[in-house]
């Protein structure tokens, strides 16, 4: 008997030890990502450069593949900023795609981030630039060489060419740029002279591309972020005639579905800088595209503190409705701001209720949001993008703190609280993060759920439906600066509430209450 016992005891508590270690398993596709530029997330060497073995160091922070705790982030999955060798300190001017940046470690670091990524459950996505190349690119360099196959990889063009106005300026350069080696020759750089642009039209760079992308995903990655998706077949860098959406479409349909021939659930989101039509009409090529108005109007929304007739919300439904029309599988992917904006929260100027309202705006939206490194901690900046990409705040005694940036750079984090401060504070931006992270990824609703604009009759509430195969839910947020009452007498008696920004925010008996800047989730199982 007392054998059966210890055998039973035994089993229980190997069960509940597996528990813990189980990773929250979620489609590449779904959950939360957090963009991560590794050169200023974790220092593990001390040469004041962030390394993979400093994100390998801290991955527990994000996700510690335990679901039953609470102190990680919760995070699903990682958007890595460039990781190539590169001249440039963002890594957007790729010197070789089949290697690491040195400053970030070696090949073998980042094979075990990715395993180490595996064992907790976190997707890691890569940032791939196919538009444009570094000028030190031994695909560029070739190029050079009129003779050379590589030639046609790139746009080259002669002062003689009479199709072409050598005095094409673009965002305040000049397009084409003459080659020192071999004068009177030019080639287009949209962005910089540092970044020839390649000439996709080349079916022999595409099969390349396409041995870059299976170089990666055979390491394990799970997908790409494409830099710069929406400028691929600009006009201007292209021949009369040769350049359009559709073009542009198709070649990155191409390339996704060359990806999904590889790792079928690979999740790909596209950076489509441009209208709601345009980002709707590339996500039937990519699978998804960031939904940059969105972040823009939350913000814009919150500051304001209304939303006359459910404004947001609706903005947001005609939104899906393009994105259904062209795109109808696509998966949207929402975020707040990025590495090329003005962060959150100097626009919001650190407000920190104002930081939680649109933090709640945005994660309970449908798809998968996207967190820039540093907002759930809310981290400013200037205008210029090296302040937007300056070292993660650990504190001041983390000896993992990278110090590659200017000091005047950094300027406007002098009283940003630290990781090591927020943690100690349950009320805390970050303590607030990870609360929604939860909630998102444990309920079926608003991790697959569908969107329908849900009005509660006030200028100063936002509020939707989402609605999966199991599970409904409504998501309430009070934008303005006076506690609310709505009315919302067709909720289930069923209904419970998944998530309230604190507990004086609450659903009972059809009433609907809300402090200012409060979100609140109500939610039921289907019968």
């Amino acid at each position: 008997m007392k054998k059966n016992i210890f055998f039973a005891l035994l089993a229980i508590f190997c069960l509940v030890s597996c528990a813990k270690q189980k990773p929250l398993e979620l489609l590449p596709s779904e959950g939360v990502y957090y963009s991560l530029f590794v050169r200023s997330f974790c220092d593990s060497d001390g040469d004041g450069t962030g390394d993979f073995k400093g994100i390998i160091q801290n991955l527990d922070y994000l996700n510690d593949g335990n679901p039953k705790t609470k102190t990680d982030l919760g995070i699903t999955g990682l958007w890595l900023l460039p990781i190539y060798p590169s001249p440039s300190y963002h890594g957007y001017n790729v010197d070789n795609y089949y290697d690491v940046n040195p400053d970030y470690g070696t090949m073998e670091d980042f094979e075990k981030l990715i395993a180490e990524c595996n064992k907790r459950g976190i997707h890691v996505m890569l940032d791939i630039t196919l538009n444009h190349s570094s000028v030190n690119n031994p695909y560029f360099i070739a190029s050079k060489n009129p003779e050379d196959s590589h030639r046609e990889w790139y746009h080259w063009v002669s002062k003689d060419d009479p199709n072409v106005y050598l005095g094409t300026k673009i965002w305040g350069h000049n397009l084409w740029n003459e080659d020192a080696a071999h004068p009177g020759f030019y080639y287009a750089g949209e962005f910089e002279g540092g970044m020839p642009d390649y000439n996709l039209n080349n079916s022999a760079l595409r099969a390349e591309f396409k041995n870059i992308l299976k170089f990666w995903l055979d390491k394990g990655v799970s997908g790409f972020r494409f830099d710069a998706a929406g400028h691929i077949y600009d006009s201007i860098k292209y021949p009369k005639g040769e350049a359009s959406v559709e073009k542009a479409v198709d070649f990155w349909k191409e390339m996704t579905d060359y990806i999904h021939s590889v790792k079928k659930d690979a999740y790909n989101v596209a950076e489509v800088w441009d209208s709601s039509l345009l980002r709707a009409r590339y996500a039937f090529g990519t699978g998804s595209t960031f939904h940059f108005d969105m972040g823009t109007r939350i913000l814009s929304t919150v500051a304001s503190g209304s939303s006359p007739s459910n404004a947001l919300a609706f903005g947001m439904q005609e939104d899906y409705a393009k994105l259904a029309e062209f795109a109808p599988n696509a998966i949207d992917s929402p975020f707040l701001t990025n590495h090329d904006q003005v962060r959150a929260a100097s626009t919001l100027k650190g407000d920190v209720p104002s930081l939680k309202l649109a933090a709640a705006l945005y994660i309970f939206a449908p798809g998968t949001p996207f967190i820039y490194y540093g907002e759930e901690i809310g981290m400013k900046s200037g205008s210029r993008d090296e302040t937007k990409r300056t070292p993660f705040l650990w504190g001041a005694s983390y000896k993992g703190e990278t110090t590659w940036a200017n000091e005047n750079d950094c300027i406007y984090n002098k009283n940003t609280l630290s990781v090591s401060e927020q943690q100690k504070n349950s009320e805390s931006l970050l303590s607030y993060y990870k609360t929604l992270i939860r909630a998102k990824t444990e309920n079926p609703a608003l991790l697959r759920g569908k969107f329908d604009s849900y009005s509660l009759q006030s200028d100063f509430v936002v509020s939707w439906k989402m609605e999966s195969e199991e599970q409904s839910a409504i998501v309430v947020s009070n934008v303005g600066k006076e506690k609310i009452i709505v009315k919302a007498t067709d909720i289930p008696d069923s209904a419970k509430v998944v998530f309230a920004s604190s507990k004086e925010s609450n659903f009972k008996s059809g009433e609907i209450a809300l402090n200012p800047q409060e979100t609140l989730v109500i939610a039921w199982l289907k019968s």
